[in-house]
Order: C-alpha cells, then structure tokens, then sequence
C-alpha cells in the first residue's frame, strides 16, 4: 500500500504473524535514494513485547527516553529478530521531520517499510510512503551559554523563532526533559543541554546550551550591616587555595584573609575597619567567585 504523507503526521505500519507458531521478523526501513528526512519509529505495546522476547536487537536506530519510541539514524534494518505469537497483530508507528541545516531543493521522497521473514527472508508485508516537503525559509535553534554557581538556579531561553514552534530540551543522555521556550535548573556541575525547535510544518533544528557551573560558591555573609565582626560562608571543597578580599569603596585600601579549604567558614574582626561601605571578594584558586558588598557602621 502507498500512503502520501507531509513532514511529521504519523502513519501506522502493521505487522501480522498469520502462522499458528511464534515466527521471527525484521523490519526493513530503506528509502528509493539518500533520504533527507529524520525518521522515527514508534512501537505499539505488542510489537516492543515481541521485540524485547528476540532480545531487544537494535540496528541503525537510537534510543530515547520513551523506551518504545526510537529515532533512525540509517536506512536497512531498522528493528531485528521481533518474535510475534501466533496470529498476533502488532503496530509501528512512522513519522518524519526535515532538519534546516540539511535543506535542499528536493521536494518528493519515497520511503519503504518492509516486513520479512528472518529465516528465508521473504517479504510478508509493508508500506510505501511518498512524501512531499514544500520550499520554505530557513531558521535556527539558537541558545546562550549561561554561568551559574552550584545550586543556582538558572533561566536558559530559546530565541524565538519568526513562527509557531515546539522548543525541547534535551539532557546530555538525550533523554526530553522539558518542553518550553524558557528552561530553569539547578545544578551542581557542569552540563550540557541540547534545545531542539520544531516548527508546525515539521522543519526542526538543534543547537547545544551550556550551563558552566563554578564549583566554589559564595553563601552567605552575616550580619550586615556589622560593627565588629563579620561571618563569612562558602564552598570551597576541594579547592588548592582560597582567600577573601575587604576592600573599601571609597578608599581602595584592602586587606586579604586566608581561607581554611577544609572549612566553610570564618569569622573576621572588622573593629578597626572604618565605616562606610566594603566590597568583600571570594578568590579560589586564583578566580574571582563573588562579591558581595558590606557595610560597617
């Protein structure tokens, strides 16, 4: 059968084991020539439990955070060794997206969904879906890098694009962990996150967002404003160094205390400091972390 499909509707493709034993199937994705779309798969419950009793072999395709839902990054195989019981009926679902940044000017494609027999390989059954990609201006996932210190929340935003779109967020194992164009967390280290902006007709794009984590942190200093002592709190585990500066806002004149990198404290006498207002600076291993400003009556 031949179904004509636009850019990301879904279409089913069912498979059927009409024999009174349980047979072993594989599915057969190839397109009629280099294919530009993005495929993914998605199986029905009866379709990932035959898959999963074959041994769960996957060829060609990448996992996603719905185990049922796979992305296709080849052609051929596509899912091998599916053991459907006798006269069992299973389903696999079939979308398409176009990525921007591999656009050309090639308007119709033409993809097969091939069932087979594994042991003699005949073809039990199928689909052939033309699809027609319609011209369009080109757009771009794009989000800033951001710096945070540990456990700071963080807003990352998407740019906007000039139209209706879907903005996914992604984490580093791929799995969707948020759908919106502005994306908050919190985090200790370090991380990467891929956006990924789909628009209505199903163009989509990618771009990668880091949220840098400083892995010293400046908590808390108190009371403020002080008259004799000041108390400072960080994290600074690990760190080989850490010191602070006191520096007066009006004069510039400053003192340096070193920090204990075992503690994540330290009370400062600041009676003799003379009032008015201090700018009080967390330096680890030769980076500035923080300021904050103080002031001594």
């Amino acid at each position: 059968m031949k179904k004509s499909i636009f850019l990301t509707l879904m279409f089913a493709v069912y498979f059927v084991n009409a024999q009174t034993n349980l047979k072993n199937f594989y599915v057969v994705a190839k397109p009629n020539s280099t294919i530009e779309p993005v495929s993914k798969t998605t199986m029905d419950d009866v379709i990932l439990n035959a898959w999963e009793r074959g041994g769960s072999t996957p060829s060609n395709i990448e996992n996603t955070q719905n185990e049922k839902r796979k992305i296709v990054r080849k052609n051929n195989v596509i899912l091998e060794n599916i053991n459907l019981n006798a006269n069992e009926i299973g389903t696999v679902y079939l979308s398409f997206n176009f990525l921007t940044e591999n656009m050309t000017d090639k308007e119709e494609y033409r993809y097969h969904v091939i069932q087979r027999d594994s042991e003699t390989g005949e073809i039990m059954g199928g689909e052939t879906f033309d699809i027609y990609k319609k011209p369009r201006p080109a757009f771009a996932a794009n989000a800033n890098n951001q710096e945070a210190e540990k456990n700071e929340p963080v807003t990352i935003s998407a740019t906007e694009i000039s139209e209706p779109a879907t903005y996914n967020w992604y984490d580093e194992n791929g799995n969707l962990i948020y759908t919106g164009k502005d994306f908050t967390v919190v985090q200790e280290v370090t991380k990467t996150y891929k956006l990924e902006v789909i628009a209505l007709d199903g163009f989509k794009d990618y771009s990668e967002v880091q949220v840098k984590v400083t892995p010293y942190k400046f908590i808390n200093m108190a009371p403020n404003p002080a008259s004799n002592e000041v108390m400072l709190q960080y994290d600074i585990e690990n760190a080989s160094s850490a010191y602070v500066v006191i520096a007066s806002l009006s004069t510039g004149n400053s003192n340096n205390y070193i920090l204990d990198t075992a503690s994540s404290q330290k009370t400062i006498n600041i009676s003799t400091y003379p009032a008015g207002q201090y700018s009080v600076v967390l330096i680890v291993d030769g980076q500035i972390i923080n300021s904050k400003n103080l002031i001594k009556n």
